[in-house]
């Protein structure tokens, strides 16, 4: 690859509370074991543990410096570039680590198939071939939780545990020749039905996301843009997508608006359809930018919307009796209206829903969108920052199979 005709760019920091936070073009180089480099005077040693974040995700890796790397420029190991999910020549953020991470011996994968194969016979086959996964794994540090797409395969790895593990991030390096044992489980998703509640309001256009772990306002999101990174992240991993279930869902402020959706055969409109694939979800994202824009400044009625959305979501539920899981995207601020803990107590009894509540913003109410999830039989989780995009992939897998 020939490094010394890459253009030259500046390095831009952006300061942290442990130091500088670097923004660098990313450029896709190829298999390099784990690692990514960057010119001689980027990093404050020539080899250190990194934070690597994009739009959308984080990675940890190990980065060294080079003198055939322009400034500015970071050259991503390709299956580091691809789990980012990088998107041509994007600018990313480097946060250096000072922690040495330890060399992992011990590693227990979920193995998820991703070709309607049920997990436990994949797990099975992959058992008999670990070593040839070796190329995709050899020099990547890891974190638990971590889940890892092998496209090609039609196979994902999700980490379970680590041992020995830095304490921390929870991380470590894997050198395949040091693994002494890989435990490979299979944990096999229910099939359930979706329908998404998502605040439109004003509370919704407050910007307290953060981007980075600077306190600098320019480095903040609002709560809409991040529930449209949320989408986007749902849209890429979910892996319920099929023509048994169901799909609807709402936007809200102080009034309810439907998806509207079309029949295939007769053209007719419809709020429930069948939940496909992942472009149904990106339709949707689509719609629920566009509808914001008359809502924008609106009180917010969470009451309201949960009331229509549990109703909604017991009819998903009798058209194919799988359980339906509402994902409610929210402040958790209800500005007009019933206390939506209320609302959901005396509107879910007796049917077959169980709720995600996802209270997106630092200064968000936390408390009453747990309050939410536990009355709906769910969970909650809370996204004050880029970094916890990514819970969605989990809690959505984890509600599935409760």
């Amino acid at each position: 690859m020939g490094l010394a005709r890459l253009p030259q760019r500046s390095i831009t920091p952006a300061f942290t509370n442990g130091g500088a936070l670097l923004k660098l073009l990313a450029k896709r180089g190829r298999d390099q074991q784990g690692l990514c480099f960057v010119s001689t005077n980027a990093l404050s040693s020539s080899f250190q543990t990194c934070e690597i974040i994009s739009r959308f995700s984080s990675i940890y890796a190990d980065v060294k410096c080079s003198e055939k790397v322009p400034e500015g420029i970071i050259i991503l190991d390709a299956r580091i570039y691809d789990m980012l999910d990088c998107d041509g020549e994007e600018e990313i953020r480097l946060n250096p680590l000072h922690d040495n991470l330890p060399i992992c011996t011990e590693i227990h994968f979920d193995v998820i198939s991703n070709r309607a194969l049920q997990n436990h016979i994949m797990a099975q086959a992959i058992s008999k071939r670990i070593d040839d996964f070796k190329e995709y794994f050899e020099g990547l540090v890891v974190t638990i939780g971590q889940e890892f797409t092998l496209t090609n395969l039609g196979v994902s790895f999700v980490v379970r545990h680590l041992s020995p593990t830095e304490s921390k991030i929870k991380a470590a390096r894997i050198k395949w020749n040091s693994l002494l044992k890989i435990h490979l489980g299979a944990e096999e998703l229910q099939q359930s039905n979706i329908f998404i509640i998502i605040e439109v309001a004003a509370a919704t256009h407050i910007v307290d996301v953060s981007i980075d772990d600077t306190a600098v306002r320019e480095n903040y999101i609002s709560r809409h843009k991040a529930i449209l990174q949320l989408l986007d992240i749902f849209q890429s991993n979910f892996r319920g997508y099929s023509s048994n279930s169901q799909f609807a869902g709402i936007v809200y402020s102080d009034e309810v608006l439907p998806f509207p959706t079309f029949n295939s055969q007769t053209g007719e409109e419809q709020e429930i359809t069948p939940l496909c694939s992942a472009s149904l979800i990106e339709a949707f994202r689509k719609w629920v930018d566009t509808s914001s824009s008359s809502l924008s400044t609106r009180p917010s009625n969470p009451g309201a919307a949960l009331k229509f959305g549990l109703d909604r979501a017991q009819t998903l539920h009798e058209i194919n009796d799988l359980p339906t899981i509402v994902i409610f995207f929210s402040s958790g601020v209800y500005s007009t209206g019933q206390n939506p803990v209320k609302i959901t107590r005396t509107n879910l009894e007796g049917k077959s829903v169980k709720i995600l509540s996802v209270s997106v913003g630092k200064e968000s109410a936390t408390d009453i969108m747990e309050a939410i999830a536990k009355e709906g039989n769910g969970i909650s989780i809370h996204v004050d920052s880029e970094k916890k995009l990514n819970l969605i992939v989990d809690a959505i897998n984890k509600i599935a199979n409760r």
